[in-house]
């Protein structure tokens, strides 16, 4: 995230030029050192709109004041490359560096950000002790009250009509047979009566 120019104090502008000054892209080179530092220095002092390529080539870059911008590109060329080195100095060696200096392409006056700090990583609860983690958890104990659950097997109508009409026929067929044996006695007992008066008679 960043901040548009008139949230970053001055201080921090000025505690990002020095970081920035000090990365090997500008200690490597002392004219683009000197560029950035009278682009920020002028604009920080009220004097934006000042900034051209003449001011800049007289002023920064050691040119004489016959220096003519529409013939000598020289600062256009140096622009570029102090871009480049932007780049590379916040790529790099950016740690630290909580305002974002660059010099948009088309002009030379400097634009600034303000980077704010990434947050913190939250740190993760701290584990349980080794013993506490390995306690095996002892299984619940029921309650004397509570009494153990009961098999239920339930019937359908249809069920219980079957087995009703089951038991019925197996009732059935034993009153024939306890009647069918009581008939086979009596008849039996009847043959066996006149067998006995005949042989009285006789």
């Amino acid at each position: 995230m960043s901040a548009p120019e008139g949230d970053v104090p001055a201080a921090r502008l000025t505690e990002a030029l020095d970081h920035l000054l000090r990365t090997p892209p500008f200690v490597r080179s002392p004219k683009l050192a000197r560029f950035l530092r009278f682009v920020v220095e002028e604009e920080l002092a009220g004097r934006g709109l000042t900034i051209k390529a003449y001011t800049i080539a007289t002023q920064a870059l050691g040119r004489g004041s016959d220096f003519d911008p529409s013939l000598d590109p020289s600062v256009r060329v140096e622009a570029g490359r102090l871009r480049r080195a932007l780049e590379e100095a916040y790529a790099r060696h950016g740690d630290g560096i909580v305002v974002r200096i660059s010099v948009p392409v088309g002009g030379y006056r400097p634009a600034f950000e303000r980077l704010d700090a990434a947050p913190e990583p939250i740190p993760p609860p701290p584990a349980a002790p080794l013993a506490a983690r390995e306690a095996p958890v002892p299984p619940p104990v029921p309650s004397p009250s509570e009494t153990p659950p009961q098999l239920v097997i339930g019937l359908s109508p249809r069920g219980q009509t079957a087995i009703i009409a089951l038991l019925a026929g197996i009732l059935v067929v034993l009153c024939l047979e306890l009647a069918a044996t009581l008939v086979l006695h009596m008849a039996a007992g009847t043959e066996a009566r006149p067998r006995d008066v005949a042989e009285r008679v006789r």
